[in-house]
């Protein structure tokens, strides 16, 4: 049975909407997945603004957060329709869309671990037609998992190789890392998959705040590699308790926030730090994460490590964790056959198919739950598309058997 998923990822981006056309061959885990169609929609500038407004925050407007909330959603179906307009696809064609939306807020540390996503999925579904399958990560979090990384049970299937162990790294907002043995286990029961470290949250946040928004990331990384390395700044950030957590972890993403970067911006303007210094040692800081991460946590006998995300194209970054890694050799998905920038996106079509077809998705082994659990919650499409979704759900159900 041959059936096609959209997939949507934003994550805690403030850049556009990633959205993955993927088709999905059989049923459940030993469904294939190949991707038909790959966009981009980025966010206006005006966006940019309001959706920075909101998440730098500590404590934003209940009104404003409502209002994104809703203007995202009207995004998300842009994105949709720009996807089946470049794809020359119907609607019809298409089973439901996967939504995580933007991370407003996620602290499963708490003693009543919380998440919350914007971008309304009633307005997606209003204005595509689709069911929208949304929320992922909640109830991975209500039987005590971290609700990251989901995606890591897909991330098998697309990249795991029989012949070497791998490791997935993910440079998005956050680093998180993906180690794919070569002998994988039932549920991924030997896979060990985690979030490293903050990233390109941090070089973003500092590019704002040090142009005052002229500049929205250092692209390439050439600001950075014109600086400085203040040392002393990077193994003080390297105390964070975070680092030292032991898996499943998530980054405790207010405590890098906007008052961690400030503090930076601060200290290395103490030690004489210029703008190129701030982001040379940032991306140090980021790159060392990373590394400990992989050389404290990860089974040993890594043969190559295979990127994606956004940062990628920061060179100077890459050039880091080459040396810094060497000599495991370092290699972009894009040699894989899959766009780096398309991986989260496409993972998330990848759960989307598994939740219709009734098949956990959250394995305990990773995310540190209780239970697998079928995740998301569904939002109709129009009358035929969801009939056709209840319908597929009902076949999948084994029926109980009558009493006697």
């Amino acid at each position: 049975m041959t059936r096609t998923f959209i997939g949507l990822a934003s994550g805690s981006s403030l850049f556009g909407v990633d959205a993955a056309l993927v088709r999905v061959d059989g049923v459940g885990e030993s469904a294939s997945l190949k991707l038909e169609h790959f966009t981009h929609l980025p966010h206006s500038r005006e966006l940019r603004e309001l959706l920075w407004s909101v998440t730098a925050s500590t404590a934003p407007e209940t009104r404003q957060v409502a209002m994104v909330h809703r203007v995202l959603g009207e995004t998300y179906a842009l994105a949709v329709r720009q996807l089946l307009q470049e794809s020359r696809r119907n609607p019809q064609d298409v089973w439901c869309v996967a939504c995580p939306g933007l991370t407003l807020w996620h602290a499963p540390e708490e003693r009543f671990a919380a998440t919350m996503q914007l971008g309304m999925p009633s307005v997606l579904a209003e204005r595509t037609g689709l069911t929208v399958i949304s929320r992922l990560a909640e109830r991975d979090l209500a039987v005590g998992g971290k609700g990251v990384p989901l995606t890591a049970a897909i991330d098998a299937k697309l990249l795991h190789q029989a012949q070497e162990h791998r490791v997935h790294l993910h440079l998005g907002s956050v680093a998180t890392l993906v180690s794919l043995p070569a002998q994988l286990g039932m549920n991924g029961r030997n896979i060990v998959a985690f979030e490293a470290a903050p990233a390109t949250m941090l070089l973003d946040g500092l590019m704002r705040l040090l142009t005052n928004g002229r500049e929205q990331y250092d692209a390439g990384g050439k600001h950075a590699v014109q600086g400085r390395c203040l040392e002393p700044l990077v193994e003080r950030w390297l105390r964070n308790h975070f680092f030292q957590e032991r898996p499943p972890r998530c980054v405790p993403r207010r405590e890098f926030g906007q008052e961690f970067l400030s503090r930076a911006i601060e200290q290395a303007r103490r030690l004489d730090g210029n703008l190129h210094d701030v982001l040379c040692t940032m991306t140090h800081f980021i790159a060392s994460a990373i590394v400990h991460a992989i050389r404290t946590w990860l089974p040993a006998g890594v043969a190559k490590i295979v990127l994606s995300g956004r940062g990628v194209r920061n060179g100077f970054l890459w050039n880091l964790l080459e040396q810094k890694l060497a000599p495991i050799p370092l290699e972009k998905c894009d040699a894989l056959g899959l766009p780096g920038e398309a991986i989260r996106a496409i993972g998330f079509a990848g759960l989307a198919a598994r939740t219709l077809d009734g098949t956990p998705t959250n394995w305990p082994a990773i995310t540190g739950a209780s239970g697998a659990r079928v995740l998301g919650q569904l939002t109709p499409g129009t009358s035929d598309n969801w009939a056709r979704c209840l319908a597929w759900m009902a076949r999948q159900v084994t029926p109980l058997p009558l009493a006697a």
